[in-house]
């Protein structure tokens, strides 16, 4: 780790043009600006110097500088003064992290100046970062913009796939599991992860499409008809996600069909088995009362008889909610 990415700048360089970068010391950005070169700097807000750097750039409009920083943000879009200030919000990937957690990209673009800022690592900045070091990647402000918004979306719908994936083998498991109690956490968990998802899409499509319609003069017609069809693909992967939600819900509907189906089954047979024992509980308990009088009671072949009575009984009892269906 070097220097300066221990002070919070996590890159700073000058896109050529020709998809690659030069890198450049922080000291040097605003004097080794050329001519048709764009300056990208991407920051770590944890760390104070680059946050006193933001503070220190005198062509920065002070609302823009609050809304790299701030601690709290909402996915938005806003034109100050030559360039946008643009808020996104990309899923949290990395393992073990909360469902419902969501990282924000915070990006300031003019004419010829990029900044970038984050609190935690972010996958769509990284593989821009990537594709620059195999001369790959974006030679432009238009193309860096787009090149982030198909990072966000192809990440999205490798997830959406995966979310879909994960609702097949539920689906499986639920025509097969004859225990359904580990189905229904498996069931709510896809779909906690699947609102989320939904969440996370509607601002972008809202933000990208906002860009192309509104389109900052440093945009061009190609670039700004990327960024609309990039709003679109927000659009179907939303679609795609509230696909997944309409089909979670049918299974979580199974489920509990299922559950109350096997309940029911449960408690009809408890009752067939109550009301065969109840007649023949009350025979023996009749039998059994100390009066004179009970018949049989002198005879030796008494229990046999009522034995075979009672057997009788059961077995009718039994013929009888068969044939109803009860059993």
């Amino acid at each position: 780790m070097t220097a300066a990415s221990d002070e919070g700048f996590v890159f700073t360089g000058v896109l050529d043009g020709e998809g690659g970068a030069r890198l450049l010391e922080v000291d040097q950005l605003a004097v080794q600006q050329e001519k048709g070169r764009v300056e990208w700097v991407h920051l770590d807000i944890t760390k104070e110097p680059a946050r006193q750097w933001l503070h220190d750039q005198p062509d920065l409009p002070e609302l823009a500088v609050e809304g790299l920083l701030a601690p709290d943000t909402e996915p938005r879009y806003a034109e100050l003064d030559d360039g946008i200030l643009l808020i996104l919000r990309e899923v949290n990937t990395h393992e073990n992290a909360d469902p419902h957690d969501m990282i924000s990209l915070r990006l300031w673009i003019g004419p010829a100046r990029i900044i970038s800022a984050r609190l935690r690592h972010l996958a769509a900045i990284e593989d821009i970062k990537v594709a620059l070091a195999k001369k790959s990647g974006p030679g432009s402000v238009s193309e860096f913009l787009c090149a982030v918004g198909h990072n966000m979306a192809k990440e999205k719908a490798q997830i959406i796939a995966g979310v879909a994936e994960d609702l097949d083998e539920i689906d499986e498991d639920l025509a097969q599991a004859d225990n359904t109690k580990t189905l229904r956490p498996r069931i709510a968990k896809l779909r906690r992860r699947a609102i989320q998802l939904h969440r996370f899409f509607k601002p972008q499509r809202a933000a990208f499409a906002d860009i192309a319609e509104r389109r900052p003069t440093w945009i061009g017609e190609s670039a700004a008809d990327e960024l609309a069809e990039l709003s679109a693909e927000f659009g179907r992967l939303a679609a795609d996600i509230e696909a997944i939600l309409g089909r979670a819900q049918v299974t979580q509907d199974e489920l509990r069909s299922l559950e109350n189906q096997r309940a029911t089954d449960i408690t009809t047979t408890l009752t067939v088995v109550a009301a065969i024992f109840l007649p023949l509980g009350f025979v023996t308990g009749l039998l059994g009362i100390n009066v004179g009088g009970i018949p049989l009671a002198e005879s030796k072949a008494g229990f046999w008889a009522v034995s075979i009575g009672l057997a009788a009984l059961g077995v009718g009892l039994w013929l009888y909610f068969r044939n109803r269906r009860y059993l």
